[in-house]
C-alpha cells in the first residue's frame, strides 16, 4: 500500500476538495509549482472559480478521470460536453463548499475512511468502483485488490482518485445532514398535510378567455409601458452572451458514379457466388464489412431478404443485390439441412379473460366468435387484428412471423398451429387459462435450417466525391467575407442557407447541426465578426458565416418588444375582466349571466389542494389555493388570470377527511420535503455567492 499512503501525504488543500486534483498534485510537483508552465503566469487556464484559478491541465485531467470511472472509451460530441459538464459543476460544488467545511470543523477520521473504501459501509461511489474494476463488492477480493496497487501505479492513480471523490462526497453528505436535523414537523403540520392531500372540494367556476376582449376594449400598449416594464423586470431579460452564424452544407454523399462503381462491384460478388469453384464461407467471411458473412440460421433468425421468400428458396439461389438506406446486401443458400425443430409463420387475434368475471367471459367469447365469423367470411386478417386483438402484435397486423415450436410466446396454441400440414385460418377459437386466440397458419410447419453466405457493403463516397466536397467548400469559404456577401452568392450559386441563432460558448449544436462544437470554439476563439470559414462534420463540409454578436445583459428594447407588449396585452385583459366579474354576485350561472356570452360556467367535483390546474383551462395555483381558504358555502374568490383566461371559483362543499390515528406518515414527508428543500437551497446559495469564470470554450 505504499503507493497509496504516499499519495494520502501528498495532498493539499484544493486536494481535499477537488475530486482528483490529489492525484495529479503528487504526480506532476514539479510542474506545478508556482513558476510552472501549468499553476504559473503562463498557465493556460479554463477559468476561475472562487479566486481559484484552473488550469486547462487539471480540468482536463479530471475530466479523463470521470471518463475512466464512467467507463467510456469512445464517445460523440454530446458524450463529451455531458463528461465536461459533470467535472466543471464537480469543480464549482467542491470549491464552493470548500471554506464552510473548513470553517465547521468536519473532518473524516481512519477509521471512517477505512470503513468506506474496504469495511462493511462502502460509499456509493466506492460500491460503483469496485463493481466496474473487481465486478464484486466482496470486501476479501477489495483487500486483495488494494494490496495489488503497489504492483501496478497506474490502478493506484485512478484507484486514489475514486477514493478522494468518495472522501469529498463524504464530507459534503455530513455537512447536508447537519442541515437537515433542523427540520421537523408538528402534529398540527401532518394533520394539514394529511387533509391537504385526502380533502377535496366541490365547486362552480366562471371563466372567461382572454380572447373574447378585444384590443379596442383595452387600448393600445404604449412604448413608455413597454420600458417601464422592462426597467421592472431586467433581471428577466437579462441574457448571457451569444453569437450567430448563417452557414451552408457541403453534403459528402455517394455520386453517381460512386453507385455505378458499387453496382459493378456487387455484380461481381453474384458473379463470384455463381462461380462453382468458389468456396462461399471463406470469400463472403472475407469481402463482407458487417455481420459474419456465414452462418447457419433457422427461419426465426434468418436476414430478411432471405426470410421473406420462404418457404420458397433453393439450395444455389442467390439473393440480391438490394439497396437499402445506402446498404447493399448479396445472400446465397449455400445449403438447407434438416433438423428436428419445427417452424412455422402465424398470424394472431387475442383476446383477454384474466381475471374477468363468467358473464364478462361470454362477452369476450361472443367477440372472438364474431371476428372469427368475419374472417371465414373473407374478412382482412390484418385490419381485424389492428381493431381486435389485445396483444402484442396487434399493430402488426397480428403478423408474429416465423416461430419455433416450444417457444414460450406460443405455448398455448402451439399444439393446434404444429398440428396442421397446410396454411389456413384455424377454424375455431383456442382458448386458454387468460386468453381467446384466433390463429392464422401463413406457412405450414417445415424442418430446416439454412446455410447463407451474406456480403454486406456500405455505399461511401469516394475519395474524388469527398474531395469535390471539400474543394467546393473550400472555394466558397475564401470566396465571400461577411453576412450580406455570404448569403449573396450562396443566392447565386444556388446553396440553401441555414442559420444558427443565440449560440453560447458551452453549445454543442448548432441549428440544425448536431455535433457542432468545433464551429463554437471558433466563434468564441478567433472569429471576428464577419469571417468565413469551412469546417469537417460528420458526413458534411460546412461553411460558416459570423453574422450576429448579442453581449451578456439586458435585452434591447427592439429584440423584446413584440415579448412584452404580449404580456401587457394580456395584462389588460386580465384587469379588463376583473372589473367586470368582481361587480357580479350570486350563484355561478348567475356571474356568467351578468358577465355576458363571454363567461363559461362549470363544475369541478372534486378539486384537492395538490391541484395545479383546472381541466380544460389550464394552470390556475393561486385560484385553488384561494379556494381552499373559503369558509362558506357559496363564497368566491377572487378573480385570477389562468393559463388563457381569468376565472373565479364558487365554494359549494367541502369534503374533509376523516380524523386517523397516526400521523406519522405526514410528519416524514413534511421532513423529507423540507430537507430536500433546504439542501437545495444551501447549495443554491453557496454556489450563487461564488465568483465563476468559465473559460473552458477556448479549449474544447
Amino acid at each position: 500500500m505504499a503507493i497509496i499512503n504516499t499519495l494520502r501525504e501528498k495532498m493539499g488543500r484544493l486536494v481535499v476538495v477537488v475530486v482528483g486534483l490529489s492525484i495529479m498534485a503528487f504526480v506532476l510537483t514539479d510542474l506545478l509549482g508556482p513558476q510552472s508552465a501549468i499553476l504559473g503566469t503562463n498557465a493556460r487556464e479554463v477559468g476561475e472559480i472562487d479566486g481559484e484559478a484552473i488550469s486547462q491541465e487539471q480540468y482536463a485531467l479530471l475530466v479523463d478521470n470521470l471518463k475512466r470511472q464512467y467507463g467510456i472509451t469512445t464517445s460523440n460530441e454530446s458524450t463529451n460536453q455531458f463528461i465536461r459538464d459533470q467535472a466543471w459543476n464537480q469543480l464549482v460544488s467542491s470549491i464552493a463548499f470548500s471554506n464552510k467545511l473548513e470553517e465547521l470543523g468536519l473532518e473524516i477520521s481512519n477509521n471512517e475512511r477505512v470503513d468506506i473504501v474496504q469495511g462493511k459501509n462502502l460509499s456509493p461511489t466506492m460500491q460503483n468502483f469496485f463493481l466496474q474494476r473487481l465486478g464484486t463488492t466482496d470486501i476479501n477480493q477489495i483487500r486483495g485488490y488494494l494490496q495489488s496497487l503497489d504492483f501496478d501505479p497506474n490502478e493506484a492513480f485512478i484507484f486514489a482518485n475514486a477514493e478522494q471523490q468518495a472522501m469529498s462526497q463524504r464530507m459534503m453528505q455530513k455537512f447536508l445532514n447537519m442541515v437537515a436535523k433542523t427540520e421537523y414537523a408538528t402534529l398540527e403540520d401532518a394533520k394539514k398535510r394529511y387533509q391537504e392531500q385526502l380533502a377535496f372540494l366541490n365547486i362552480d367556476y366562471v371563466y372567461v378567455p382572454f380572447s373574447s376582449v378585444t384590443n379596442e376594449q383595452i387600448g393600445a400598449v404604449t412604448d413608455e409601458e413597454i420600458r417601464n416594464y422592462l426597467s421592472e423586470n431586467e433581471e428577466d431579460y437579462t441574457i448571457e452572451e451569444s453569437r450567430s452564424i448563417d452557414f451552408i452544407s457541403f453534403p459528402v454523399v455517394p455520386s453517381a458514379e460512386d453507385s455505378a462503381a458499387y453496382e459493378v462491384q456487387m455484380q461481381d460478388v453474384v458473379n463470384r457466388f455463381n462461380d462453382p469453384e468458389n468456396n462461399d464461407s471463406t470469400y463472403s467471411m472475407s469481402i463482407t464489412e458487417q455481420g459474419l458473412g456465414f452462418s447457419t440460421y433457422d427461419a426465426t433468425a434468418l436476414p430478411i431478404a432471405v426470410q421473406e421468400l420462404l418457404p420458397n428458396v433453393t439450395k444455389g439461389q442467390i439473393i440480391g443485390p438490394d439497396l437499402t438506406e445506402g446498404i447493399y446486401t448479396v445472400h446465397k443458400i449455400v445449403d438447407i439441412v434438416p433438423t428436428d425443430d419445427e417452424f412455422a409463420k402465424i398470424s394472431m387475434i387475442s383476446f383477454n379473460k384474466a381475471g374477468l368475471a363468467p358473464s364478462d367471459v361470454a362477452g369476450v367469447r361472443t367477440k372472438a366468435n364474431g371476428v372469427l365469423r368475419q374472417l371465414r367470411n373473407g374478412g382482412d386478417f390484418a385490419q381485424l387484428a389492428r381493431d381486435n386483438s389485445e396483444g402484442a402484435y396487434a399493430n402488426a397486423g397480428g403478423d408474429m412471423g416465423w416461430v419455433k415450436n416450444g417457444e414460450s410466446q406460443i405455448a398455448e396454441f402451439a399444439t393446434d398451429v404444429f398440428a396442421r400440414t397446410r396454411k389456413g385460418l384455424i377454424n375455431k377459437l383456442i382458448e386458454s387459462d387468460n386468453n381467446i386466440f384466433i390463429i392464422r397458419v401463413d406457412e405450414a410447419k417445415m424442418k430446416n435450417r439454412y446455410k447463407i453466405a451474406q456480403v454486406i457493403v456500405e455505399m461511401t463516397p469516394s475519395y474524388e466525391t469527398q474531395n469535390a466536397a471539400y474543394r467546393n467548400a473550400g472555394e466558397f469559404a475564401t470566396a465571400v467575407y461577411g453576412p450580406e456577401e455570404f448569403r449573396n452568392k450562396a443566392a447565386e450559386a444556388g446553396y440553401s442557407v441555414f442559420s444558427g441563432s443565440d449560440i453560447n460558448k458551452n453549445a454543442i449544436a448548432v441549428g440544425r447541426l448536431t455535433e457542432a462544437r468545433q464551429v463554437v470554439s471558433w466563434l468564441y476563439g478567433e472569429a471576428e465578426m464577419g469571417d468565413v470559414k469551412d469546417f469537417e462534420l460528420t458526413d458534411e463540409y460546412v461553411v460558416a458565416v459570423y453574422s450576429e454578436r448579442k453581449d451578456a445583459g439586458v435585452q434591447s428594447f427592439e429584440s423584446v418588444r413584440a415579448e412584452i407588449e404580449g404580456i401587457l396585452i394580456e395584462k389588460k385583459k386580465t384587469d379588463f375582466i376583473k372589473s367586470k366579474l368582481s361587480a357580479a354576485s350570486g350563484s355561478a350561472a348567475e356571474v356568467a349571466a351578468a358577465y355576458g356570452p363571454e363567461a363559461v360556467q362549470s363544475n369541478i367535483p372534486s378539486l384537492k389542494l395538490g391541484d395545479s390546474s383546472i381541466q380544460g383551462r389550464g394552470q390556475a395555483p393561486e385560484a385553488i389555493g384561494a379556494a381552499f381558504a373559503l369558509q362558506n358555502v357559496g363564497d368566491w374568490t377572487a378573480a385570477y388570470a389562468a393559463q388563457d383566461g381569468v376565472v373565479m371559483l364558487q365554494l359549494k362543499s367541502k369534503s374533509e377527511a376523516v380524523e386517523i390515528g397516526d400521523y406519522s406518515i405526514y410528519e416524514n414527508q413534511i421532513v423529507r420535503d423540507a430537507t430536500q428543500r433546504a439542501q437545495n437551497a444551501l447549495s443554491e446559495s453557496v454556489i450563487e455567492k461564488v465568483d465563476i469564470t468559465d473559460e473552458r470554450y477556448k479549449y474544447y
